[in-house]
């Protein structure tokens, strides 16, 4: 059993992914997920969101990539 971590909460805060109190981590929590099952490439991750993600696309894209350069094994 392998545990990794990332703080989605932080970085969906730095990029203002919802608010403070109630921040959206979905983008981050994708970002971590490609990195970790390595069958989802980051590219073509960020391509979805460029293409499915209607608001605040750049923070959203931002937040995937840097979840998924931060997960700890």
């Amino acid at each position: 059993l392998k545990l990794f971590t990332v703080s989605a909460t932080d970085i969906a805060n730095k990029h203002n992914l919802g608010s403070k109190t109630a921040p959206i981590v979905n983008t981050a929590m994708l970002g971590a997920f490609a990195k970790i099952n390595k069958i989802i490439r980051l590219r073509d991750l960020l391509e979805s969101i460029n293409s499915l993600v209607n608001v605040k696309k750049t923070e959203n894209i931002n937040a995937a990539k840097e979840a998924y350069e931060s997960v700890n094994a």
